[in-house]
């Protein structure tokens, strides 16, 4: 593998425009893609990402991928494969998270989700006709939205989904999981609070809830589960699943936590499969 850097320094920073990957295989064969770091306006804000795409001539089909609370887990390895196999990725950071402008909260999940959605169909590499969304964890939250509103979006994939947070409207669930996502977020995501968490809630649920906003989705969706996810259950993503009223496809990794440590390739597969059946 060959890796080739474009660099550029920008006050007294230095920081890569694109970088090139290469895989030299047997008899000679060249895979190769680009990445580069971008950035697009959101309501106002720069909100920022990186976009994994072939190293050709053409149009390419494309997804864009949604991060879960906090976003630790950005699933670049899935985006870089993806490129590999000519379908265009973006990986992005909401408003507020991980360097882009603004405040985090739960509301402006969808709209960051929306314009990084507008932003990868515009560029000259993507076929517009041919997107998808990817959700991750709490990620679902904007994928279920996007997916039931935007129709240029052709297919739809939700890897260990948080399905449903009407659990989290119980005041004892409340009293716990407030500080812990407060934990999660330090240094992570800009202005978070337990006000602000407690405010957005009812709005959220009653608006960007998955288990319900699913039922309005058409397009081809597949379900992705850990047998040993204890965040996200499989009986949760379940439920997800069962709620799809259009085309679908359950998938559960035998053995695989929340983050699929041990069981990247089987997830990255699955989803590359569906993409190339569905894009």
């Amino acid at each position: 593998m060959r890796t080739e850097w474009n660099i550029v320094v920008q006050r007294g920073q230095v920081n890569y425009k694109y970088l090139v990957l290469e895989y030299h295989l047997f008899g000679g064969l060249i895979l190769s893609i680009l990445v580069e770091n971008i950035s697009f306006e959101s309501e106002g804000y720069r909100l920022l990402g990186r976009i994994y795409r072939p190293r050709a001539e053409g149009r390419f089909p494309a997804v864009v991928l949604c991060h879960g609370y906090p976003g630790d887990n950005k699933n670049m390895d899935l985006a870089e494969e993806l490129a590999f196999n000519n379908v265009v990725s973006l990986v992005f950071y909401y408003r507020g998270a991980w360097g882009s402008e603004g405040t985090f909260s739960l509301r402006g999940l969808d709209p960051s989700t929306r314009d990084a959605i507008k932003f990868l169909a515009s560029q000259p590499f993507v076929d517009p006709e041919r997107l998808g969304l990817i959700g991750y964890s709490m990620g679902a939250v904007p994928t279920a939205k996007r997916l039931s509103e935007d129709p240029r979006l052709k297919v739809g994939v939700f890897i260990s989904p948080a399905a449903d947070l009407r659990p989290l409207a119980s005041e004892r669930v409340l009293e716990t999981i407030v500080p812990v996502f407060l934990n999660m977020g330090k240094g992570k995501l800009r202005g978070l609070s337990a006000d602000l968490l407690r405010s957005e809630l009812p709005w959220v649920l009653a608006n960007l809830n998955p288990v319900e906003v699913i039922r309005d989705v058409r397009v081809p969706i597949m379900v992705v589960a850990g047998s040993k996810d204890n965040l996200t259950p499989p009986e949760t993503c379940r439920a997800l699943y069962e709620a799809v009223s259009g085309p679908k496809k359950w998938i559960l990794i035998e053995g695989a936590d929340h983050d699929y440590m041990e069981h990247r390739i089987p997830l990255i597969n699955s989803v590359l499969q569906w993409l190339k059946d569905h894009l």
